[in-house]
């Protein structure tokens, strides 16, 4: 009976243990799903040469949503228009560039389709006024440098989530289904943070070429019509010890005589 007993207490143990480690593995491939996701992308960036297409299927997706979400009133009239352009001088385009009246009397997709020819165009410009070699080279700065930073922070704001998410269960709902459907909407969030902020640098920051850098001259350079200055030797004044004799020939030791007072 004892035997049994202790079987049965194993066997609740060894299921318990279980279902921890399984409920924990479950839990941790909603992070490596969308790990795998970022680095896929990462590791895109990293190897290719142009980015361009990469960065422009960033830049659209921001145009999308800014339009929709200030023109889904079935009414054109209550569009707000000039809250689009507001948006998209200040991302994408200059100053200026946009007006309401520039964009009444379109359809929400022809909008988006006009928004967009007019960042192709600034887009062109650029690249033809700097070259192809340094605008790529600035594209994959940014885009590494969005992406990193802010899966970094995603990756701490789904451990603090992760850590509370179990009180959920308080309230009469499954914790792992709500961590994995707010894991979701965190990190569709930090995509879409990633492309506006690509969006806005790539279009927004002024790019310059770095100037050549000036040659160092040696000293010994400086000035080749100068005289070369005379080296002279370096005079260095013997020292006096308190037990020696005294420099003045009275036979006392320096202590006793002139280095009283030193």
């Amino acid at each position: 009976m004892i035997t049994r007993a202790v079987e049965s207490a194993q066997k609740r143990v060894e299921g318990n243990n279980f279902d921890i480690r399984k409920v924990v593995l479950q839990y941790d491939d909603v992070m490596n799903q969308q790990r795998e996701i970022i680095y896929k992308q990462r590791r895109e960036i990293l190897e290719s040469d142009n980015i361009k297409d990469i960065v422009l299927e960033m830049i659209k997706p921001v145009i999308e949503r800014i339009v929709l979400a200030h023109c889904s009133d079935d009414i054109p009239e209550n569009w707000e228009l000039q809250e689009v352009a507001d948006y998209v001088n200040s991302k994408l385009l200059e100053e200026g560039a946009l007006t309401r009246d520039i964009l009444w009397g379109k359809e929400a997709e022809e909008i988006i389709e006009f928004i967009f020819a007019r960042v192709l165009e600034k887009y062109a410009a650029r690249e033809e006024r700097l070259g192809s070699e340094l605008v790529r080279e600035f594209e994959k700065v940014i885009v590494l440098r969005s992406v990193d930073s802010k899966w970094m922070d995603h990756i701490d704001a789904m451990d603090q989530l992760r850590q509370g998410i179990h009180l959920r269960a308080y309230g009469g709902t499954d914790p792992l289904r709500e961590y994995q459907f707010e894991g979701f909407e965190m990190f569709n969030t930090m995509t879409a943070t990633i492309q506006e902020e690509v969006a806005t640098y790539i279009m927004k920051a002024h790019i310059e070429a770095n100037q050549e850098r000036q040659s160092v001259i040696d000293e010994d350079k400086i000035s080749t019509n100068s005289e070369p200055v005379e080296k002279r030797p370096v005079h260095v004044e013997a020292v006096t010890g308190r037990n020696d004799l005294c420099p003045c020939g009275s036979g006392k030791k320096y202590k006793s005589c002139h280095g009283q007072n030193a």
